[in-house]
């Protein structure tokens, strides 16, 4: 068995360290080969918005990857990693109340990993996330780093623990935290148990921090007009106040109109087929009208950068 584990902070810092914690658990109690892959320190190519890969994608062909090559960057390489893996653990800082950039960027490529979405929505791996701030200025870093196992996983239904720690602030300070440590350690027996119980044709459990969302496990609410809803999962709630407590209640109709479901993947696909069809009907006043626009030279001139 192999574990992956995906880690956006510095090098030997906090996450990394508490990434570590959890991988000594794992090889304890199960004896998979844990490997560490440091997102700050890889070369990323950016995705460009160029939609290149999901035209190919929906129609079919998967082996068309990116417009950036094979080799261009570390994605594919770690991609390989990814495939490989039996269980992935996705981890970040909080930076903005957010992962940092380079993950941002990492989700963003997943995109142009041919038919990988695919492999991993018909057999889930297991999945882990957790993050830590300096602060409490995290709100949304969590939510995401779940999210990205998801993607890298397959389903939330992959997610067996998640966890998410505040106000440590320096560098390798989380070594005089030893409730976090433990944490850790337990997060790497959840990953561990959820391999052993894979193996017995079983379905493992979530064991983390519980959230509103039965779903995704997420402590956020979006409040549109129609209604409330999961943000992440767009599953709409019954909401109520109890004994001044915000209540929040999932039918199960309305889970199956999840947008991470076979539904909810199937109509995403299908508006942006949609959204193609109409651009390709109108392609060419698109383009007259983009010659307009990019006439228009409001563009600051970038200076020429220092390289060491």
């Amino acid at each position: 068995m192999n574990v992956l584990g995906i880690c956006s902070g510095r090098i030997n810092g906090n996450t990394e360290i508490m990434m570590k914690e959890a991988f000594q658990s794992i090889e304890r109690k199960c004896g998979a080969e844990c490997k560490l892959v440091r997102i700050q320190e890889a070369e990323i190519r950016k995705c460009i918005g160029c939609e290149t890969c999901m035209k190919n994608h929906l129609k079919g062909n998967f082996e068309f990857r990116c417009v950036h090559k094979n080799g261009s960057d570390h994605y594919y390489f770690i991609e390989q990693l990814m495939r490989e893996a039996d269980a992935i653990i996705v981890s970040s800082p909080a930076y903005n109340l957010l992962p940092t950039g380079p993950m941002i960027s990492f989700l963003n490529k997943l995109h142009a990993s041919g038919d990988y979405r695919e492999v991993v929505h018909a057999n889930n791996k297991v999945g882990a996330a957790f993050s830590i701030g300096g602060t409490d200025w995290t709100n949304f870093t969590l939510n995401v780093c779940k999210m990205t196992a998801m993607e890298l996983c397959g389903s939330y239904e992959a997610l067996v623990d998640a966890v998410h720690f505040d106000f440590i602030p320096s560098v390798g300070a989380v070594v005089l935290e030893e409730d976090m440590l433990t944490r850790m350690r337990r997060l790497g027996e959840n990953v561990a148990d959820a391999l052993l119980t894979k193996q017995k044709g079983e379905k493992p459990a979530y064991r983390g921090t519980p959230g509103v969302c039965p779903d995704c496990h997420g402590n956020l609410l979006e409040v549109r007009a129609n209604g409330v809803y999961c943000p992440q999962c767009l599953t709409k709630a019954k909401v109520s106040i109890v004994d001044d407590q915000l209540i929040a209640e999932f039918t199960e109709e309305e889970m199956a109109k999840n947008r991470w479901s076979p539904w909810g993947q199937e109509l995403h696909d299908n508006n942006i087929r949609k959204g193609h069809a109409k651009a390709a009907d109108n392609k060419e006043f698109i383009a007259a009208e983009r010659k307009k626009y990019a006439a228009m030279d409001y563009a600051v001139k970038l200076p020429e950068l220092i390289r060491e």
